[in-house]
């Protein structure tokens, strides 16, 4: 929760959203994420079903936990996402579908795949839920993008020493 709070108010204006498959309880899931422009996270969703109405409750949760209305949102040619986009955030938001457009987005996806992939699916939806969430919101926490590799070195200590006070004041 602590790490979901920070994040209220800094997403920018610009998301790409996708859905990308993962397998729980031996059947395929549907999980929603859309990160900003610069690859900060937005949201994470899990789903049973790709369609509209979990595709408006994904940007719902979106708008509410970002705490800002996007100017424009990037998406694929998902047909479930055009009305979606349309009730949820009206005639404010423009809407970009490219499948190349979106490519940001689709390499992001390679973080969960890498981890769920050893994993071999998880168990639960609810288990499933916790651990996508969590994943994606650490994973946030400890990225340093556009760092050579001497200056990851030398953050990594203060980000660790973040972190951990996070989860002391949380306890």
């Amino acid at each position: 929760m602590k790490l979901r709070s920070r994040r209220k108010g800094k997403a920018g204006v610009k998301w790409h959203a996708d859905a990308t498959y993962i397998k729980v309880e031996g059947r395929w899931c549907y999980l929603y994420r859309a990160i900003d422009k610069e690859g900060n996270l937005v949201e994470v969703y899990l789903s049973d079903v790709r369609d509209q109405a979990a595709a408006e409750a994904f940007f719902e949760q979106a708008q509410n936990t970002g705490g800002v209305t996007p100017e424009q949102i990037t998406t694929d040619k998902e047909q479930a996402l055009y009305p979606a986009i349309h009730n949820v955030f009206g005639g404010k938001t423009k809407h970009r579908d490219s499948k190349y457009m979106n490519n940001i987005i689709e390499q992001d996806h390679r973080g969960i795949k890498s981890r769920y992939k050893v994993m071999k699916g998880f168990k639960s939806f609810f288990c499933a839920l916790i651990f996508c969430t969590a994943f994606e919101e650490i994973r946030r926490c400890f990225r340093m993008k556009n760092k050579t590799r001497a200056e990851r070195s030398g953050l990594i200590a203060s980000k660790i020493s973040n972190f951990n006070e996070l989860f002391v004041a949380a306890t």
